[in-house]
């Protein structure tokens, strides 16, 4: 995996975003505090949660967003990872859709959509609804199941929700462009890689700094839709 990063760290271009992220030290999985630095950075900034910087140091490293993209963000509560994306795409329109209700942001180009990802009708046409050119440039997502602390339940949930977007970039993705899921990663993830690569020309797992130790979550990061 390290040689597949490296890879594509030769062909990603130079960010607007400068985070400059360091491997961190492993720490004991039971040690760390919910406060951590990451949070508290978070809370520094303005950003409503730490995730933002898992997805700070992947456009770091990857450029997936770039000016002027349309983007839709699934499972996007409680809204860091649209911050992040506004900032970047500025003016474009971006769609974010939860189960449940989001704190609104004042922004006119961001809509709020409150439906589940297994709502393929319903979502569809919520998305139709809002905007005329309803293919996107980027789907990102960090969606997680409701935990039942049993892993091996989590971590399958995990992979159907992750599924369900892939069948969702069906209809809403561009063909040869780019999506980011993030999964509980573990013996099922070969059901996901394989919707993956039935739609993608190739993708990485990656795991942000950002992330504690003691979490399975990876991120995965397809490029280039094949199909249309």
């Amino acid at each position: 995996m390290a040689k597949k990063n490296r890879v594509w760290n030769a062909w990603k271009q130079v960010s607007p975003i400068k985070t400059w992220f360091h491997r961190k030290k492993k720490v004991n999985q039971w040690a760390y505090i919910v406060r951590d630095e990451y949070a508290i950075k978070a809370q520094k900034a303005w950003f409503r949660a730490r995730s933002v910087y898992k997805l700070l140091e992947i456009q770091e490293r990857f450029w997936l967003i770039k000016p002027e993209f349309s983007v839709m963000d699934i499972g996007c509560a409680p809204g860091s990872f649209l911050q992040a994306i506004r900032n970047i795409v500025r003016e474009k329109i971006i769609i974010w859709v939860d189960l449940k209700e989001v704190k609104p942001f004042s922004y006119p180009n961001v809509k709020t959509i409150v439906q589940s990802i297994f709502e393929y009708d319903e979502l569809s046409k919520s998305v139709i609804d809002i905007v005329w050119d309803d293919r996107f440039d980027l789907i990102t997502s960090d969606i997680a199941p409701n935990t039942t602390w049993v892993f091996d339940v989590d971590q399958y949930a995990s992979v159907e929700l992750n599924i369900a977007i892939c069948e969702f970039s069906d209809r809403f993705l561009k063909k040869g462009w780019n999506m980011l899921l993030k999964v509980f990663k573990w013996e099922d993830f070969n059901d996901l890689a394989m919707q993956v690569r039935s739609r993608f020309e190739k993708f990485v797992t990656y795991k942000p700094v950002a992330c504690r130790d003691s979490s399975h979550e990876e991120y995965v990061i397809c490029f280039n839709k094949i199909k249309d």
